[in-house]
């Protein structure tokens, strides 16, 4: 593969936010593909539900969401996926990431943390595609599938051909690029990029489904995710018109919504 496909691997990294010391603490996990970062709330005992972020993104982000979260006494987990934030600071020597491991980093945490069964995961964005294909078979990989009760789907991305739509739109790149990109995608999950969609697992997610999204968001847009989910409609829906692609994770009635889904 070229460089566009490894401009296209490769985050930005943004000014890091603060948690709350005093409700959030740092923990690390040694992993296969090397150090992976994150913060914890909530009771020990508590039901234990993932947090997952979306590209160019970092776990601080759904402050509001974890907090809400812990308020309902659920242990919470948010970790900053690789390529990401104090992931990327733990492995300089790894700028680069794909969706396949990110699929695999998830399934490799939920081990390590000893969870059978997350209570639920609550995703964005691409974290949301990472999340799915978690829960299912994947092409790329032999080992066991994660386990959850409820996923929380917050501007879920629908597959990689949108993604890489979403990322041709916001970059102007040339049809050359894209074609590259799409081959080095379709390389790395070792199928056609065609197959790169929430519907391959669509009949692995769980029953109690939620997708919360700004019907006019132009980066994953409603009607795509909707396309792919058609086998396995969403249980719940939460519409915020307006709220934004990212900026969708600090509404605060977001968040009380997300965690009561997912202490239920």
């Amino acid at each position: 593969m070229g460089a566009a496909f490894d401009r296209f691997c490769t985050p930005v990294q943004l000014e890091r936010r603060k948690v709350s010391a005093g409700r959030f603490a740092r923990l690390s996990l040694d992993l296969p593909f090397g150090t992976l970062a994150g913060i914890i709330g909530g009771p020990e005992d508590g039901p234990p539900v993932l947090v997952v972020h979306g590209w160019n993104s970092q776990a601080e982000f759904f402050q509001p969401i974890l907090s809400a979260c812990v308020r309902q006494g659920l242990r919470v987990y948010a970790f900053d996926m690789p390529a990401h934030a104090q992931t990327r600071e733990a492995n300089p020597h790894k700028p680069t990431s794909t969706l396949p491991e990110w699929v695999e980093t998830l399934i490799d945490a939920s081990r390590a943390l000893n969870v059978a069964e997350w209570r639920c995961i609550v995703a964005h964005s691409f974290g949301g595609l990472a999340a799915s294909f978690a829960l299912g078979r994947r092409p790329w990989a032999t080992q066991l599938p994660a386990r959850a009760r409820s996923l929380a789907l917050l501007a879920g991305a629908a597959g990689m051909p949108t993604v890489i739509d979403s990322y041709a739109r916001a970059t102007d790149a040339p049809g050359e690029d894209i074609a590259d990109i799409s081959a080095g995608v379709s390389s790395a999950c070792a199928v056609p990029l065609s197959e790169i969609t929430v519907a391959s697992v669509a009949s692995s997610l769980p029953d109690r489904l939620l997708l919360v999204h700004d019907p006019a968001d132009d980066v994953t847009r409603l009607a795509d995710l909707k396309a792919v989910l058609a086998e396995h409609p969403p249980s719940e829906e939460i519409m915020r018109p307006g709220a934004g692609h990212d900026e969708i994770l600090f509404q605060l009635d977001v968040g009380r919504a997300v965690a009561k889904f997912a202490s239920g």
